[in-house]
C-alpha cells in the first residue's frame, strides 16, 4: 500500500464559464498553478459530453455520446503525474433526460456552469503508470516535494487564494509592472518586483531577502511616487467577495 503524510496545501474554488472544455480548462489550471497532486469536486451542468464506460472486467468501453445538457451528480477529478506530463481524470456520473444517468471517465464536455472545489497537496508529487492487466492507471509512488522556505506567504496560503482573480480587471485599472518596481505590501512590506512573470502573477523580493510570488487579481494599486528613480505602488487588498 502507498499512503503518505501531506501538511501542504491550497484551497480554490470557482465556476468553469459556459462554453468552455471542463477537462482542458482543469488541466490548465494544473499547469498554471503547479499542481502536481490535487483533488478537485464539481456540480452544475455539462453540455454535449463524451463519457468512457467502465466494463465488467474492469476495462472501459468505447465512448457514450451525452447530448444536450446533463446534470452533474457527481464528479471528482484526480490531479497527477503520469509519464513526466500532468495528467488529469475526470469521473462522473450524469443525469439526462428521461431519468437516464451515465457515468465513468469523461473525455470532454462543454461547462453549461460547471461550479469546482479544488484541494491541493503541494508538498507531494503522485506519480501514475498504467497497469495493463487491471487497464487503469494506478499509483506508481508519491514524490516528496519541497515547498521552499522562502515563500512563506504561499505556504501559509494566504497569498495562494488569492491566486484565482475574483474577476476581470480593465486595462486602466492594473499598472503595467516592471522588475524593480517597489510595492508597499500591508502585510509584507516593503517588496521589490523581481520578474513579472505573466498578467496575474509577479515575483517579489522583500526585506528579508526573501522571494516569493504575488497574484494581482485581488490587489489594487495606486501611485505613491518614485524610489531611486522607480516607482512605488501602495497596494490595497480587496476583499475577495468584492464585485
Amino acid at each position: 500500500m502507498i499512503f503518505t503524510e501531506t501538511r501542504e496545501g491550497r484551497r480554490f474554488v470557482g465556476e468553469v464559464p459556459p462554453g468552455q472544455p471542463l477537462c482542458a480548462t482543469l488541466h490548465a489550471l494544473a499547469v498554471n498553478y503547479r499542481i502536481a497532486s490535487g483533488w478537485a469536486e464539481g456540480s452544475g451542468y455539462l453540455r454535449d459530453a463524451q463519457v468512457l464506460p467502465v466494463l465488467s472486467d474492469g476495462s472501459f468501453g468505447n465512448a457514450v455520446a451525452v447530448p444536450g445538457v446533463a446534470l452533474v451528480g457527481a464528479m471528482r477529478a484526480v490531479i497527477s503525474e503520469k509519464a513526466n506530463a500532468v495528467d488529469v481524470v475526470v469521473r462522473v456520473m450524469l443525469g439526462s433526460e428521461g431519468g437516464h444517468t451515465t457515468s465513468g471517465v469523461l473525455v470532454e464536455g462543454v461547462s453549461a456552469s460547471v461550479e469546482l472545489m479544488l484541494q491541493t497537496f503541494d508538498d507531494i508529487t503522485l506519480r501514475r503508470f498504467d497497469d495493463n492487466r487491471a487497464g487503469l492507471a494506478r499509483w506508481l509512488d508519491v514524490g516528496v516535494r519541497m515547498v521552499s522556505a522562502d515563500a512563506e506567504t504561499v505556504r501559509s496560503g494566504r497569498v495562494a487564494m488569492e491566486a484565482m482573480p475574483s474577476r476581470l480587471l480593465e486595462d486602466e485599472e492594473m499598472p503595467q509592472l516592471k522588475a524593480g518596481d517597489s510595492l508597499e505590501h500591508p502585510r509584507l512590506g516593503t517588496c521589490v518586483v523581481t520578474q513579472v512573470i505573466d498578467q496575474d502573477r509577479i515575483a517579489i523580493r522583500m526585506n528579508s531577502g526573501k522571494i516569493a510570488q504575488l497574484h494581482l487579481g485581488l490587489l489594487t494599486l495606486t501611485r505613491a511616487g518614485q524610489r531611486q528613480g522607480r516607482p512605488v505602488y501602495d497596494v490595497q487588498v480587496r476583499r475577495r467577495h468584492a464585485v
